[in-house]
């Protein structure tokens, strides 16, 4: 059984237009339809059961008048973000895989969400990355149980970006879209209004050629346990230790830029931290 998950709790700041009125994101049309209906127009048709995750009951009323038949939960309050949305709506679903999709992904098919289940076979977490290094933010498949397992773990350390969850994850896979047919004007997400008129995708730096995969073999009790010698390359050893270099050295050395900046982040050095920040600037990140 497949279980469908929308992130729906996001506040649309970048979104709005100055002077105008407050526009919900997901309730923005494109074409006839509001983007998340589209959403879940496409994850329906892999997904047995499809929950909403949002921040609020009155966003959940909403959106059920114009999606009756999903599912809604509230964003658990242990964690921040998409990182909330995600593990309140993998407490609720029921099925032994999950695949998460945020609500502001209009163009997103069938297709595109097909590849991320079907490699969950041997994967922990499967997304895309783009040609240029980028990782798509918040769409992912999941091991439901194994998730939930490290998802608890992220909340005893506070953690709560979106990253941390691949991260934290034993074994994850990055596909390459080109490779699998995928048009990478279907992953766009949208961000802010004009995203939807100028769609620019840059995949001329071709830096990334093929799926790169991360193969680590610890478990969840040596993350209980503190087994640094197990947890070596992983955000647990990093966190735990203070010291970001192996799991930096690890993504670094299969072409994984974007999530070794987000490692150097971590460092509790400064100019440690600032070129965590220019390898995300140069791969087009503004903000971290």
């Amino acid at each position: 059984m497949i279980c469908g998950i929308i992130l729906s709790g996001g506040l649309s700041r970048r979104f709005q237009v100055p002077g105008e009125p407050w526009v919900d994101k997901a309730l923005y049309r494109v074409g006839n339809e509001p983007m998340v209906r589209l959403v879940y127009n496409a994850l329906s048709k892999v997904a047995d059961e499809v929950i909403i995750s949002v921040n609020d009951q009155d966003k959940a009323i909403n959106y059920k008048s114009i999606i009756p038949s999903a599912e809604y939960v509230i964003d658990d309050e242990k964690l921040r973000g998409p990182l909330a949305g995600i593990y309140s709506a993998l407490n609720k679903c029921g099925g032994k895989y999950a695949i998460v999709v945020p609500n502001d992904m209009p163009y997103i098919t069938p297709k595109v969400l097909e590849p991320l289940i079907n490699e969950l076979r041997n994967f922990d977490a499967v997304t895309y990355i783009y040609p240029n290094g980028h990782l798509e933010n918040a769409l992912m498949a999941v091991r439901r149980t194994t998730a939930l397992q490290y998802m608890d773990s992220l909340v005893i350390y506070g953690r709560s970006k979106i990253f941390d969850l691949i991260r934290g994850l034993p074994k994850a896979l990055f596909l390459n879209p080109l490779i699998h047919g995928i048009e990478i004007r279907s992953l766009v997400n949208v961000n802010r209004r004009d995203d939807l008129t100028n769609i620019v995708i840059n995949i001329n730096e071709q830096l990334i050629k093929s799926d790169i995969s991360i193969i680590r073999n610890y478990t969840i009790n040596d993350v209980t346990g503190s087994r640094l010698s197990e947890l070596m390359g992983s955000l647990w050893y990093t966190i735990i230790t203070n010291d970001p270099w192996p799991e930096f050295r690890l993504y670094a050395e299969a072409g994984l830029h974007f999530l070794a900046a987000h490692v150097l982040l971590d460092s509790a050095n400064e100019n440690v931290k600032q070129l965590g920040r220019r390898i995300l600037t140069s791969l087009g990140v503004g903000k971290a």
